[in-house]
C-alpha cells in the first residue's frame, strides 16, 4: 500500500513492523511526533514519555536485556543527556534490538549546533541516515536486525527536513503485529568490569570471565566489511565521469534535482563508511565532492582514508552554513543559473509567549524590580530575547538552578541571582540542581513555572500534571521533602497578591522556591470571560503596556497617527497590561 508519510511517521511504522515491545522518548522538535504516532496508532506497543532522555534510553536498555526490541526517540541535544547511557549500551551485550532515533537540527531551530554522528562514532555504534520517508521505514527495520546480529545499539539520524517532509511510502497494510524477541545473553555488564577482569589477570581466559566481555570493536569491524559492498543500503549511481558526489540524507534529492546526470554514492550507513563503494566512485570520476548536512564528518573521514576530495569550489560547511539546499548546490555547481531569492519585505519577528502566559508575569516582576535571573530553554527561554530582556543568562534544559547557585556562590550572595525554570525542565534534570542546592546549603531563590505540561513541544504531561491522571507528584511536596522549607504557590492572575508574595519571597534569606501555578493556555484552552480594551482618549501613548511583551498589544497607525491597540482575538483578559497602565486607560470588559 502506498501512503504519504513523514519520516517520523515512517519510523513509527517501521518500529511497529519490526515487532518492538517498548518505545520511549522525551519530547523535542522535530522528533516528537514519532512517539505521539506510536501512542495513537500502535496500541500493542508499550510507549512512554520518560522524564528525560537518559532515563528513556535506560528503560529501553532494560527492555532489550529482557529480549524485547525497543525504540528510543529524542532530538539532537537530548543525546547530550543520554550520552552516558549510550556509551554503556554500546559496550554491553545486546539481546533485543535497540534502536536510538535522534533528530539532528543543526543550525535550524535547535538549542545548539550538535551533530549526533560524533556521538555515534565516539560510542562505536552504527549510524544510519534516511534520505526520505521510504528510506526511514526501510532503515528502521534494517536497524533492528543489525542490532541483534552484531549485538550493538544502532543510531538512526534524522534531520528537520526528513522529519517534517512527506513522501510516498510503500508498506504492508496487512501486517499483523507480532512481537519479536531475541534472548542471547543471561548477563550484561559495563565495559570497565570486563577490562579489569580480562587484562593481566591469571586464568583470564576462563569462560566464566570471558562471557562478560562484549567484543563491540570486533562487531564493528565485521559490520564494516558487510556494509562496504552493500549497495542496497548504500546505493551507487555511476553516470557522468567528470563529477561525482558522496552524500546522505535529504541532500541526495537536492543533488538529483540540480545535477540528475552526476555520479552519486548515497550513504544509508554513515558509520562505518563503506570503503569499497567509496573507492569505486572515486575511481570512476575525475572530481569527487562530499555534500552532507551539518559538520564535515564524512568528508574528514574519507580524506583520512587517502581518497581525494576536491576543494576547488566554495563548498563551505559548518559554521559558514549548516545544511545544504537546492539553491546552494545550484549556485556552486551551476554558476550563472537563476537562483531563487527570498521574498522581500517580510517583517522580522522574534518569537513571543502567548497572550496571558504565566511567564509574562514572571518577566514583569523581574524587570520591574531589576532582579537578575537565569533561565533555561522552553517557553521561559524566550524571555532573554532583546524585545523582552528579562534575563541575563539562558542555557540548556534544567540548568538554571545550578547556574544561579554558582553565580551566588561566586558573588557571595550579594546580588540575589534568581533561577527560573519550567515544570518540564524541573522534572527532567532541574531537580538535581535543587538537591545540590540544599546539600550544599546554598542561598538561591528558584521560580518554578508550573503550567502542567511541557508546553513548547506540544503539551506532553509531566509527573506533576494533575488532569486526566490517577496519580501525580506535587512540586511543592517534592521541594519540601528535599529540604526547602520556604516554598510558596502563587497564582499570577491575582496580580497584586502575586507581586507582593514573589518580591517578599525573593528578598528573604536562604533557599526558597516560588511555584507559579497557571495551566498552559494552548493545551487547556480556558474559556474567555473578558478582554482588555484601550480608551484612546485617555491613552498617553507612553507604551508602558508594551513592556510586558504581550502579543495582543500592537501599535497601529491611522489618519490621526500612532495608537496602541489590543487585539481582542488574542487577548484573554489576564489584566497584566491593565495593572501596568500609568493613566488608567485600559479597561476590562466582560464577554458573552
Amino acid at each position: 500500500m502506498n501512503k504519504i508519510m513523514t519520516a517520523n511517521d515512517a519510523v513509527a511504522r517501521g518500529a511497529f513492523e519490526s515487532g518492538i515491545k517498548v518505545a520511549t522518548g522525551y519530547p523535542g522538535t522535530p522528533s516528537t511526533s514519532i512517539i505521539d504516532n506510536i501512542q495513537q496508532d500502535y496500541q500493542n506497543i508499550y510507549c512512554e514519555w520518560s522524564v528525560n532522555e537518559k532515563v528513556a534510553l535506560e528503560v529501553a536498555m532494560g527492555a532489550s536485556f529482557s529480549g524485547a526490541r525497543s525504540l528510543v526517540v529524542m532530538k539532537t541535544v537530548g543525546l547530550n543527556v543520554a550520552h552516558d547511557a549510550l556509551i554503556s549500551a554500546a559496550q554491553s551485550q545486546i539481546n533485543g534490538g535497540l534502536v536510538i532515533v535522534v533528530a539532528d537540527d543543526v543550525g535550524r531551530i535547535t538549542d545548539d549546533y550538535n551533530d549526533c554522528r560524533y556521538y555515534g562514532k565516539s560510542a562505536g555504534v552504527p549510524i544510519l541516515e534516511p534520505s526520505d520517508s521510504s528510506d526511514a521505514l526501510k532503515l528502521t527495520k534494517f536497524a533492528f536486525k543489525l542490532s541483534e546480529l552484531y549485538s550493538l545499539p544502532v543510531l538512526i539520524r534524522l534531520t528537520t527536513v526528513t522529519c517534517k517532509t512527506s513522501s510516498i511510502v510503500d508498506f504492508d497494510e496487512k501486517y499483523k503485529y507480532s512481537e519479536v524477541r531475541n534472548l542471547k545473553y543471561k548477563k550484561s555488564c559495563y565495559a570497565v568490569l570486563t577490562t579489569t577482569t580480562m587484562i593481566g589477570m591469571k586464568n583470564n581466559s576462563n569462560p566464566k570471565v570471558t562471557n562478560f566481555n562484549n567484543d563491540f570493536i570486533g562487531s564493528m569491524d565485521r559490520l564494516k566489511d558487510r556494509l562496504s559492498e552493500n549497495s542496497n543500503i548504500n546505493p551507487i549511481e555511476l553516470n557522468d565521469k567528470k563529477i561525482g558526489f558522496i552524500t546522505s540524507g535529504s541532500s541526495y534529492f537536492y543533488l538529483k534535482e540540480i545535477l540528475p546526470q552526476a555520479s552519486i554514492l548515497k550513504l544509508g550507513a554513515v558509520h562505518p563508511l563503506p570503503l569499497g563503494l567509496i573507492k569505486k566512485i572515486s575511481n570512476h570520476v575525475d572530481k569527487l565532492y562530499v555534500i552532507e548536512d551539518g559538520q564535515a564528518i564524512i568528508e574528514s573521514e574519507i580524506k583520512s582514508m587517502g581518497i581525494k576530495i576536491e576543494n576547488d569550489l566554495n563548498l563551505n560547511k559548518f559554521p559558514n552554513f549548516t545544511f545544504f539546499t537546492p539553491e546552494i548546490i545550484k549556485s556552486i555547481f551551476l554558476p550563472g543559473a537563476e537562483i531563487m531569492q527570498p521574498l522581500e519585505g517580510v517583517p522580522f519577528r522574534l518569537p513571543m509567549n502567548c497572550a496571558g502566559c504565566s511567564h509574562l508575569f514572571v518577566y514583569h516582576i523581574l524587570k520591574k524590580y531589576r532582579f537578575k535571573a537565569t533561565t533555561d530553554v522552553t517557553c521561559g527561554g524566550l524571555g532573554i530575547f532583546p524585545h523582552i530582556n528579562a534575563f541575563t543568562n539562558a542555557k540548556h534544559m534544567g540548568s538554571s538552578i545550578g547556574i544561579a547557585h554558582g553565580y551566588n556562590c561566586a558573588s557571595n550572595n550579594q546580588e540575589k541571582y534568581i533561577a527560573v525554570i519550567g515544570d518540564g525542565g524541573f522534572w527532567a534534570t532541574g531537580i538535581n540542581g535543587l538537591i545540590n542546592l540544599t546539600f550544599n546549603k546554598g542561598n538561591t531563590k528558584v521560580i518554578i513555572v508550573d503550567n502542567q505540561c511541557i508546553a513548547m513541544t506540544g503539551g506532553q504531561n509531566v509527573p506533576s500534571t494533575e488532569s486526566d491522571r490517577t496519580f501525580s507528584l506535587s512540586i511543592k511536596d517534592t521541594c519540601e521533602s528535599l529540604g526547602i522549607s520556604d516554598v510558596i504557590e502563587v497564582d499570577p492572575y491575582q496580580i497584586e497578591d502575586f507581586e507582593q508574595k514573589v518580591v517578599s519571597a525573593i528578598n528573604r534569606d536562604g533557599n526558597g522556591v516560588i511555584i507559579v501555578k497557571k495551566e498552559c493556555l494552548v493545551k487547556y484552552k480556558p474559556s474567555k470571560t473578558g478582554i482588555c480594551v484601550i480608551n484612546q482618549d485617555s491613552c498617553l501613548k507612553c507604551k508602558a503596556c508594551l513592556q510586558i511583551s504581550c502579543p495582543a498589544l500592537e501599535i497601529l497607525e491611522d489618519n490621526q497617527g500612532e495608537k496602541i491597540h489590543i487585539d481582542e482575538d488574542l487577548c484573554i483578559g489576564c489584566k497584566l497590561c491593565l495593572s501596568n497602565c500609568r493613566n488608567g486607560a485600559i479597561n476590562y470588559e466582560t464577554v458573552q
